[in-house]
């Protein structure tokens, strides 16, 4: 397997401008009719998937260093923003604005780069801002400690991005080192060495592709399956702007492997002790290979905004798939006080238990 990960030999995305046949307009993705439509007459106008089975493929992880089929040969815009150092990936339609990380409006054309990656995958946006905004009332109707003036702010700023995402897969075979124990007529236990093989294949592990994030609820919106996913298809984008990767795919796999390892210690001992019928075991050591990993680059729909709750500035995300929302409010009285009751209650049990003992 490749050790030089970085995104090397790549082209850039393709400038997603499309004139309306009727008109002569600029038209644009619309989320609601999930077409592309134009501003100006009206017209609708289907996107013409790529593949047939419409399924995102994942990419070998060396074919990325051996060949052209992680690069689609496609082009686009990048901007760059001043303030927090975002890189963006837009449409030539879209000229202005401000970034949508950090609010700045000091966002200019970047110099085009070879190591932007092209994402072979794109979940389509499926709500307009609208439906954002009442996906975001909605959702905080349900929120128990939330304050209830929340509930009734407006969302500033409010702002539909692709954001990047990896999603590897691998087949694992790993080779380990046990001391199983067993438990005697005595209750002691004796422990003996065992080895033994244990093999897994892990699926679409994600990997958030962006270190420059400033909003803090991201990771609380959860994630986003790949199958939802198409091929990815520069229409798509059309009006909208898109988080470039800025993290190799070298330290996406790392990131990866840390979650696939934590997997493995815990399901590899139980294979063990099913396998060798032991009561406990210690001392474990393994060592992975990986097999047929492949990866997927996909664009996901979120939407960013903020809102200002009694002259605090709090960050807004929105899963634009699921409609889950995560809002950074402070915790309402309600919370503190069953915080505390729990509290004085754990205290309260423990004082028992050890009059029980004594």
């Amino acid at each position: 397997m490749a050790d030089n990960n970085e995104f090397k030999k790549i082209t850039i995305l393709q400038g997603t401008e499309r004139k309306c046949p009727n008109c002569g307009g600029t038209l644009t993705y619309n989320a609601r009719a999930r077409a592309m439509f134009c501003s100006l007459c009206g017209k609708a106008q289907e996107i013409e998937e790529r593949t047939d089975n419409n399924k995102v493929e994942g990419i070998e992880y060396n074919d990325l260093f051996n060949s052209n089929r992680a690069a689609l040969g496609d082009k686009c815009k990048l901007l760059s923003c001043s303030n927090c150092g975002a890189e963006l990936i837009y449409d030539s339609a879209q000229v202005s604005g401000n970034c949508p990380f950090c609010g700045s409006t000091n966002i200019v054309p970047a110099a085009e780069s070879g190591s932007i990656m092209t994402p072979n995958g794109i979940i389509p946006f499926s709500l307009d801002e609208n439906g954002a905004r009442t996906c975001f009332r909605n959702n905080m109707k349900h929120k128990f400690f939330i304050p209830l003036g929340i509930k009734n702010c407006t969302l500033e700023n409010l702002f539909p991005v692709y954001l990047p995402y990896l999603y590897f897969e691998s087949d694992t075979v790993s080779d380990y080192l046990i001391d199983i124990g067993y438990r005697d007529q005595h209750g002691n236990v004796n422990y003996k060495p065992c080895k033994g093989t244990y093999k897994k294949r892990f699926a679409d592990i994600p990997v958030f592709a962006s270190s420059k994030i400033q909003n803090n609820q991201i990771d609380k919106i959860g994630g986003f399956s790949p199958s939802y996913a198409r091929p990815f298809n520069p229409e798509y984008m059309a009006g909208y702007y898109a988080e470039r990767n800025s993290i190799t795919l070298k330290h996406g796999f790392e990131v990866a492997q840390y979650n696939i390892t934590n997997v493995l210690n815990k399901n590899i001992p139980k294979d063990a002790l099913r396998q060798f019928k032991g009561d406990k075991y210690m001392n474990l050591r393994y060592k992975t290979k990986y097999n047929n990993t492949k990866f997927k680059y996909i664009l996901a729909p979120v939407y960013l905004a903020s809102l200002t709750y009694k002259g605090r500035k709090c960050d807004v995300a929105i899963n634009d798939k699921t409609g889950k929302v995560s809002c950074d409010a402070p915790p309402t009285l309600k919370f503190y006080i069953i915080l505390l009751i729990i509290i004085l209650a754990v205290i309260a049990a423990a004082i028992f238990i050890s009059s029980l003992i004594k």
